[in-house]
């Protein structure tokens, strides 16, 4: 049975600030990291594979012959693709809804492990989960996780396989790369079709640009620092996809022309920061970029992927000088505010405290921070 030494891994949350929507078909999309994070612990354990994650209620644990009889069914077609006949499979076998978030977790966890741990076979472990991220809200909790779960697994199978460039010693971009690639399919299992942005950014970190699955980092010659407001309003990301696929399929001549605008944006904000310093002032800049924010979220109202919380939040900004968006699916979670260097502090705390007086959740927060961390407990 193949031994290993306590594997700890986080990875970063991420915030959309601008391309929602328009990036899952081929257009540009701006992300972040966020110093929010997901943690995960990996240790051996004596007779069985037990998952304890404890944000969402669930702890499970199986026997070593359960787990040999499920992947003697694990895919052999193309590993980059979700298999879902063994995906209906793992649902039976956990015999639990598969809509909650607990259930997908472990659907997942099960799926990549399979897969992954197919060389050296059932190694039995304890996996503890621990997050900072507000669950299903549009900062990437599912990817977090994801990438823990791509990381922290490799990191096991390293240790058993003996490979001398492992990924505590050799953060190669073939390594990260790997990590994000495993990242991706556990979140087509999540999500059904999503873009990769979020796997991406929570591997990798930073201020990026992401266009058709390459993610480009982003030099900024300034902190960015933003008002995060949690609507509290739950929903599902592959819901609000899937409106926004329908609706272009429904009306193209007039859905396209909306994302093509969306991704006019991201561009145009591009621009602005690659200009910062040179052709233009920080107020210019900030003056702009609010315009972007509203522009931005107007076109995403008009794709049916807003929420009345949402429109709330962007009004009460916007009687304060600032401006909101949506970030992430939208239908509830989070808005973003970008805050200029110069606002009074006086403006934010009025800001939140307005918010906060409706019920909704305020953070402030800089953005692009490190990707994911892992390394071996001594």
């Amino acid at each position: 049975m193949g031994k290993f030494k306590v594997v700890s891994v986080s990875a970063p949350s991420k915030v959309i600030l601008f391309g929602e929507h328009a990036v899952v078909y081929g257009m540009t999309a701006v992300a972040a990291s966020l110093n929010l994070r997901t943690r995960m612990r990996l240790r051996p354990h004596e007779d069985c594979v037990l998952v304890n994650f404890p944000d969402v209620d669930i702890q499970e644990s199986w026997s070593l012959a359960e787990l040999k009889d499920l992947f003697r069914h694990k895919p052999s077609g193309d590993p980059d693709e979700v298999d879902h006949v063994y995906l209906d499979r793992i649902h039976d076998f956990i015999k639990t809804a598969k809509s909650t978030i607990g259930a997908a977790s472990i659907i997942c966890f099960l799926y990549l492990y399979s897969v992954m741990m197919d060389e050296v076979g059932v190694v039995p472990m304890e996996i503890t989960v621990e997050s900072e991220i507000p669950l299903g809200a549009g900062l990437g909790s599912s990817a977090a996780l994801s990438v823990c779960l791509a990381a922290g697994l490799t990191g096991v199978l390293h240790q058993i396989k003996g490979v001398e460039k492992n990924i505590f010693k050799d953060r190669s971009s073939s390594v990260n790369k790997q990590v994000c690639k495993l990242a991706f399919l556990s979140e087509k299992i999540l999500h059904g079709s999503p873009s990769g942005i979020d796997n991406s950014v929570s591997t990798y970190g930073g201020l990026c640009s992401y266009l058709k699955g390459n993610l480009q980092p982003v030099k900024i010659k300034m902190d960015l620092n933003i008002l995060l407001v949690n609507t509290n309003s739950f929903r599902h990301t592959r819901d609000l996809v899937a409106r926004v696929k329908e609706r272009l399929q429904a009306y193209p001549e007039i859905i396209h022309p909306i994302l093509k605008a969306v991704d006019g944006i991201s561009n145009k904000f591009l621009t602005l920061v690659q200009n910062l310093g040179e052709d233009e002032n920080e107020k210019y800049f900030f003056k702009m970029v609010g315009e972007l924010v509203e522009c931005n979220q107007n076109l995403l109202s008009s794709l049916g992927v807003s929420h009345p919380t949402l429109d709330d939040v962007c009004l009460s900004l916007k009687k304060l000088g600032l401006f909101g968006k949506l970030t992430g699916a939208g239908g509830g979670g989070f808005a973003l505010a970008i805050l200029p260097p110069n606002l009074p502090q006086k403006t934010i705390t009025t800001a939140k405290n307005t918010l906060e007086s409706k019920g909704y959740t305020c953070y402030q927060a800089s953005i692009g921070g490190s990707g994911f961390m892992v390394e071996l407990e001594k």
